[in-house]
């Protein structure tokens, strides 16, 4: 049964419908601290029509915005900044593209000027996240900005992620035998603010206490098309297996892939990895953090089942210590190791590396 939901933040509509907004490759504009007006298109959507458009409003001021871990990757002096921009005023759009995607065709330019950018300009770019798209925008100032984008402001930004919408809500279950346990049920949740569906699959009748848990991220091309790229879809078959031959256990899906970049940035990692660099650089290349999973998630739908202390399967440190900080008790941590291969060998190296991933 779907939950009452009595009350609905005026915040995160707004900031909801900004990322859908730019999900749809829309311009926004944005209301900084300061009252200002900034509008934001995403690089994803520019093409030589928008940017003369742009271009050609009253007083017009372009910049491209990035974040720190993109320049850094084209190696340019951004320490610690989260985020920079860009005079992209008189760049030409291939240029510009450049900078914005390392997959693009032209070559980035070296002779620029790093501007500092303002933490309400940072939100842009999460917001771009958010959208699934690669985190890069053009943003424009103007006496008269586009008409048809979509008012957001920064103090909405602010209260949404002051209040995370972490309030899953149980949507619908359904009996799911599944082979080796055909006493499973499955129940899809979602946050009251989002549009994503995690599922989670519940064997036999999990204690409350030190149930045996697998917390597993979508992975399209592992868990469905069976890429040898990764090792996600071998620890999807192991921890069934695991949770069917233990009786009991509960498997749950959070619909955040590539790490939480989206299935297109998730490619475009891909092709960087095709040219040398390994699955934690192509993310930084592209303006991604190294993970940016979120795993609040998780920790609220093992609440939501009455679940607070658990035996968790990975091999990552990393999650333990983040479903540890959401306030669940991890009474043991359980291997879960599969094998390797010629095509996924680097990436597990990579794993165990730089992120602590024990095998």
């Amino acid at each position: 049964m779907i939950e009452a939901q009595d009350t609905i933040s005026g915040a995160h509509l707004a900031v909801g419908r900004a990322v859908d907004q730019l999900r749809r490759q829309l311009g926004i504009c944005f209301q900084e601290d300061n009252g200002e007006m900034l509008g934001a298109c995403p690089i994803e959507a520019l093409t030589p029509g928008i940017l003369a458009r742009l271009r050609a409003l009253p007083a017009a001021r372009l910049h491209l915005l990035l974040t720190g871990a993109r320049a850094r990757s084209l190696g340019f002096p951004a320490k610690d900044a989260r985020c920079v921009r860009i005079d992209a005023q008189n760049l030409p759009m291939p240029e510009i593209l450049a900078l914005a995607d390392p997959l693009a065709d032209a070559v980035p330019r070296r002779d620029i000027t790093l501007l500092p950018a303002s933490p309400s300009q940072d939100m842009l770019l999460r917001l771009a996240k958010y959208a699934s798209l690669l985190p890069a925008l053009l943003t424009v100032e103007s006496n008269t900005l586009p008409p048809d984008w979509l008012r957001v402001s920064a103090s909405d930004a602010t209260v949404y992620w002051a209040n995370p919408p972490l309030d899953i809500v149980p949507l619908a279950k359904a009996p799911l035998p599944i082979k080796g346990a055909e006493q499973a049920t499955l129940t899809c949740f979602r946050t009251r603010w989002g549009t994503s569906t995690h599922l989670a699959l519940i064997v036999g009748n999990p204690a409350a206490d030190a149930s045996l848990v697998r917390i597993h991220s979508s992975c399209v091309t592992g868990d469905i098309l069976g890429s040898l790229r990764c090792d996600c879809g071998s620890q999807l078959q192991l921890a069934l297996e695991q949770i069917t031959q233990a009786g009991s256990g509960i498997f749950i899906y959070l619909h955040q892939e590539g790490r939480g970049i989206g299935i297109a940035n998730k490619l475009r990692a891909y092709a960087l990895q095709e040219k040398g660099l390994d699955t934690y650089e192509a993310n930084l290349m592209l303006g991604f953090d190294e993970d940016e999973r979120d795993f609040a998630l998780a920790a609220g739908i093992l609440k939501k089942l009455g679940v607070k202390k658990i035996r968790l399967m990975t091999n990552n440190p990393g999650k333990l210590k983040a479903l540890e900080k959401a306030g669940i008790t991890i009474a043991e941590r359980v291997p879960l190791v599969a094998e390797s291969g010629r095509h996924n060998h680097s990436y597990l190296e990579a794993k165990a590396k730089k992120s602590g991933h024990l095998f």
